[in-house]
């Protein structure tokens, strides 16, 4: 008779960052940058510094020319919570069907130029300080940058430069948001600390 259930295995109730961008890594940038925006998104302690190193790492190769994404092993060994990375997949592919359901937005040529060599290029930018807005510890500071990956990744990976778009000015909004919160921490911190200046 048992006395009792074994202990799950936390390696069966998790996922490693390397398991999730090589599952997406044979459609391109565009997935790895979908799949990286998922943990960067989620509101789970410790998720956002290895995502947004992984971010920055693909827009590096992105800006460099480089074929095919890329992470180190250290980075590809961080762990996920499988049922919160779960739920995220399933929004993530109701975003995806949605999206499949029309073809890619181009417009016209100002919105063409964006998916073109120059537009990667700026892309890789956009990628980069998404990126580095995830790794700025700041209340909220995940969500607006992650949603900005993942927009950038979809462009991307459908060549629809209506979704590169959106992803630039969603970098925009998450700069700003970023400097908003740094500026009035600073302002705040300063107010505090007049009273034992003297």
């Amino acid at each position: 008779m048992r006395c009792g259930a074994a202990p799950p295995d936390p390696r069966t109730e998790t996922i490693t960052l390397g398991e999730l961008v090589d599952g997406a890594g044979r459609a391109g940038f565009g997935a790895v940058l979908l799949a990286l925006a998922l943990p960067a998104a989620l509101p789970v302690p410790m998720t956002g510094m290895p995502a947004g190193i992984g971010v920055l790492i693909t827009a590096g190769r992105l800006l460099l020319g480089y074929e095919h994404p890329w992470l180190p092993g250290p980075l590809r060994r961080v762990r996920l919570q499988r049922s919160a990375v779960r739920a995220g997949l399933r929004r993530l592919a109701r975003l995806l069907r949605r999206a499949g359901r029309r073809p890619p937005r181009r417009g016209g040529r100002a919105a063409q130029s964006i998916g073109g060599p120059l537009g990667r290029w700026l892309t890789g930018v956009s990628v980069t300080l998404a990126g580095l807005v995830i790794l700025v510890p700041i209340p909220f500071g995940n969500q607006l940058p992650g949603l900005a990956v993942a927009a950038l990744g979809l462009g991307l990976l459908r060549r629809d430069a209506a979704a590169l778009l959106a992803g630039h000015v969603l970098t925009l909004l998450a700069l700003a948001w970023a400097t908003a919160v740094l500026l009035a921490g600073h302002r705040l911190a300063t107010w505090a600390a007049m009273p034992f200046g003297n």
